[in-house]
């Protein structure tokens, strides 16, 4: 006969579980020095073992002198996920990735998958790009262009803006200074037990006076950086951590590898070999979706024919979208057109209400596409019913900022140069303006030419960070909330800060009851000054009472 199970541990179970328990006694505990793919397993258990996880794996899981059985881990994962399909197991195991030196534009393409990932990348706002690493300045080659008879114009170009960058840097730097000197620049200190804000010659000692030093240095370049990232191209290389899931990663190296983009297919592969090492079993079934890139193809041609022949008429910069119930349907294939076009959502829904019936129903089958199982999932126009609506029109300095933003939907239309673009009232200031301009133009010239010769993923490597981008996003009333009331804050992007403003004072004009769900909006306008300083001044503080200094740069 079986012997029953017991919840009691023995001695040596908990000595074998105390290398791996932050508390072997404790009904709370968190884990440690136990491979991803045993955990997720074990985990797995819960709903399938009538002992708790302490049991389980001390008794399933770990080999009779202690260590870690990882090979029955995998096996149970791979039944569990790959056979029986339960993925959401897939999401008991995590890992920590580094992807690095990829594009701009790639990071977005990752960051588009949103749950079950938190990502976190190298800030245009706060870093650099003005030296060169290893004799080449930070921009991604893609093969599909350098093999394409434009290479020596797409490096010409991008050397061209990255050197004009390096220009900028001292002069706009300069220009902070003169409008915030370091005499007037104050921070946070304690005197008898209060917080007050001390100047250059009201600091003591050392510390403080380093903690001036650092705060008001960054506040400088930070401001400065906001202003000639103007011309950084998409191709502009960046560091991305993510800690995610196995079906976050799953999902996202099919994503690579069913886009257009040789880039990411490459990294597709990178990522893969990575985790490998981590959570084999959980990116296991991750392949390039047929379905996925058949429908990204088929969609994009037919809305190309469809929209070739109507101009793009102009749109304010932020649009509250007005959803009528009985317009549902129509509105929905509206928004599966949108990614693939460059027109509003407005002018989409005008073009889609003159077609005939026939032709409404050819958007529906193109963009669900032939589904072969339920793993064949539609595309992200599908979620469109959200009670808020809104179409904007910024720079993609702005828009990464603001596509950050996880509890709503969002689409974008391709970058391109169609929308126009803006050059900063400071690059005037500082007598750079003809040549920010030329900058724009060299960019607009590579990106017609390889539109010309059918690259034309790939041609938004060439536009800059303020080219202007359209896209939309859908969203309850608590987002709306959440969004404007962070995105408005001092210290944030003049341009993102008018963006949320906007949108909030849209959303207060159709519904003014719901001004306390705005309450806290910051509608100041700072006149695009030093905004950061007042975030530096506290953030010296901070640094002053733990003792720990960012000074690495």
């Amino acid at each position: 006969m079986k012997p029953k199970r017991t919840d009691e541990l023995t001695e040596q179970e908990k000595n074998n579980l105390a290398p791996y328990l932050s508390d072997v006694d404790a009904d709370v505990f968190v884990l440690s020095n136990l491979n991803p793919e045993v955990i997720g397993a074990a985990l797995a258990r819960y709903s399938r073992a009538p002992t708790g996880f302490k049991e389980t794996v001390v008794r399933e899981f770990l080999n009779p002198d202690g260590t870690p059985n990882e090979v029955k881990g995998t096996e149970l994962i791979d039944r569990v996920v790959n056979k029986f399909g339960d993925e959401s197991v897939a999401e008991l195991a995590v890992a920590p990735l580094c992807i690095e030196n990829v594009s701009n534009l790639m990071t977005k393409i990752i960051e588009d998958c949103r749950i079950g990932g938190s990502p976190i990348e190298e800030s245009t706002r706060y870093v650099l790009y003005d030296v060169k690493r290893n004799g080449q300045w930070r921009y991604v080659r893609p093969t599909s262009i350098m093999q394409s008879g434009l290479a020596d114009q797409y490096t010409r170009t991008m050397d061209f803006i990255f050197e004009m960058y390096a220009e900028l840097v001292e002069p706009m730097q300069e220009l902070f200074r003169r409008k915030l000197p370091d005499e007037n620049f104050k921070i946070e200190v304690e005197r008898d037990g209060k917080i007050v804000l001390a100047g250059v010659n009201e600091l003591s000692g050392d510390g403080e006076q380093r903690a001036h030093r650092l705060a008001y240095s960054f506040t400088i370049r930070s401001a400065a950086c906001d202003i000639i990232r103007c011309i950084l191209p998409a191709s502009t290389k960046a560091n991305l951590g993510l800690m995610g899931n196995g079906r976050f990663y799953s999902g996202l190296i099919t994503k690579l590898l069913s886009q257009e983009l040789d880039e990411g297919w490459v990294l597709a592969k990178n990522i893969r070999r990575a985790l490998e090492t981590q959570i084999p079993t959980f990116i296991k079934r991750a392949v390039r979706s047929d379905y996925l890139a058949e429908n990204q193809k088929n969609m994009r041609n037919l809305c190309v024919g469809l929209f070739k022949d109507i101009p793009i008429e102009t749109a304010p910069e932020v649009v509250l979208l007005e959803d009528r119930v009985e317009d549902y349907q129509l509105n929905l294939l509206a928004n599966m057109v949108f990614p693939h076009v460059k027109h509003s959502t407005a002018q989409i829904r005008d073009v889609i209400r003159a077609l005939p019936e026939e032709r409404r129903r050819k958007i529906f089958a193109t963009a669900v596409g032939e589904r072969k199982s339920k793993r064949d999932r539609p595309p992200r126009a599908l979620e469109y019913g959200y009670p808020i609506n809104f179409d904007i029109i910024s720079g993609f300095g702005e828009y990464r900022d603001l596509q950050r933003h996880r509890m709503l939907t969002q689409q974008r239309q391709d970058m391109n140069v169609a929308l126009g673009y803006s050059v900063p009232g400071e690059i005037g200031e500082i007598g750079k303006e003809k040549a920010v301009q030329e900058c724009f133009e060299r960019a607009e010239s590579l990106h017609a030419d390889l539109m010309r010769v059918g690259l034309v993923r790939e041609a938004q490597y060439a536009t800059l960070f303020n080219h202007y981008i359209r896209w939309n996003m859908g969203m309850n009333a608590r987002e709306l909330g959440h969004l404007t009331e962070l995105r408005s804050q001092k210290a944030g992007h003049p341009k993102y800060r008018r963006t949320a403003q906007m949108m909030a004072r849209l959303y207060l004009k159709r519904h003014p009851e719901m001004e306390p769900l705005v309450k806290f909006v910051d509608r100041n306008d700072y006149d695009q000054g030093v905004t950061r300083a007042e975030q530096e001044a506290r953030t010296a503080r901070k640094s002053l009472a733990s003792g720990v200094f960012d000074d690495m740069d």
